[in-house]
């Protein structure tokens, strides 16, 4: 029988997931927009709706199409979400939204071990993306695999909490006036980096401390979770170990934070990621630095992106020197779909074993 399996980052692939853009809406800038696009969306470029032109969503689909055919290639097997082929406008008793392609499954689902966790993203748009990924897990359930939901969020603007938010986004007095009620667990699985029986842990607000408390709740005790504060949300196209003892960072973020790592990676291999960037947008839902977002394959091997054709000659003079091997897809785009290599797939299976890196 086969269940998931994933305990690293950096195990031979297997299976994976590769996300899709079809049919992508408009952005509503509502305060749960401004919470999980806090570090790199600027108030000077919103509006009250973002719409992506369809030549920008059409070549990221392309290029997601390309990747799934890499991996293919390769060996793995792929598997791809539901389209969505019909936008629909949906409604709760608290916000209403239009639904939206996942074009990033690893934000919402983290497979640990045999276990299928969907976790609540802060982001409203995205309340019904992992309806589009069940046709995946129910064979791997039925073949054993539990499969947990976090509790769902009512999402008011109360539930949010903004205390530790940049000032760089408006938060309006109406919101402001909403803080008082209570806080509710919302976090992103893309906020774990897997290593073995560590798990690294962004956390950024209460809503991820409850997320954090909720999540040693039912994992049990093979794993040690370390909280720890680098960005507003995904930890991702932060760092990424490739490797046992080898850590890609993100060069324009990380040096002067590597103080934050926990003790078991002070000994670590740190390797800067560099890179040339060329392609820019006025509105943007990532940092510049995404191109750490890469997807390990095996230990040593990664799959690296950009927005060309080729691969970027300053990371590849890096990784050649650090004798990392690495196979290059062109994947525009990414700082404006919020999505690297890593972002945009999402392991199923890993061979690997459980155990100890510390």
């Amino acid at each position: 029988m086969k269940k998931v399996n994933v305990l690293t980052e950096w195990a031979p692939l297997k299976e994976v997931i590769v996300g899709s853009v079809f049919n992508q809406s408009s952005h509503n800038v509502d305060l749960s927009f401004k919470v999980f696009f806090n570090d790199n969306v600027k108030d000077v470029f919103l509006k009250n709706s973002i719409k992506l032109q369809q030549k920008l969503i059409e070549e990221r689909q392309v290029d997601l199409d390309n990747l799934a055919s890499l991996l293919s290639k390769l060996g793995i097997s792929v598997h791809r979400p539901e389209k969505l082929e019909v936008i629909s406008e949906f409604k709760t008793p608290y916000f209403q939204d239009f639904t939206s392609p996942c074009d990033n499954p690893r934000d919402q689902v983290l497979i640990l071990g045999d276990k299928i966790i969907e976790t609540p993203c802060i982001w409203r748009k995205r309340y019904f993306e992992n309806d589009q990924l069940k046709h995946i897990f129910y064979p791997f359930f039925e073949n054993g695999s539990p499969w947990i939901s976090a509790p769902r969020p009512m999402m008011k603007d109360s539930s949010y909490d903004i205390s530790r938010m940049k000032d760089n986004i408006n938060i309006t007095q109406s919101e402001k006036d909403q803080q008082g009620g209570l806080k509710e667990i919302m976090f992103d699985a893309a906020q774990c980096i897997k290593f073995g029986r560590d798990i690294l842990i962004n956390i950024n607000s209460k809503n991820h401390e409850l997320g954090l408390k909720w999540l040693k709740s039912i994992v049990g005790n093979d794993f040690r979770f370390h909280p720890i504060t680098l960005c507003d949300h995904h930890i991702d196209g932060m760092l990424m170990p490739i490797a046992p003892g080898r850590l890609l960072i993100n060069s324009g973020t990380m040096p002067s934070q590597l103080d934050k790592l926990p003790s078991f990676l002070k000994d670590w291999e740190i390797i800067r990621v560099d890179v040339e960037h060329k392609a820019s947008y006025e509105f943007n839902l990532s940092s510049v630095n995404i191109y750490a977002n890469v997807l390990p394959i095996s230990p040593n091997k990664i799959i690296i992106f950009n927005e060309g054709e080729t691969p970027d000659r300053v990371l590849t003079s890096i990784l050649d020197k650090h004798k990392i091997d690495y196979i290059h897809t062109q994947l525009r785009h990414s700082r404006l779909f919020g999505g690297g290599a890593h972002c945009a797939t999402l392991d199923l299976i890993r061979d690997e074993k459980l155990e100890d890196y510390s």
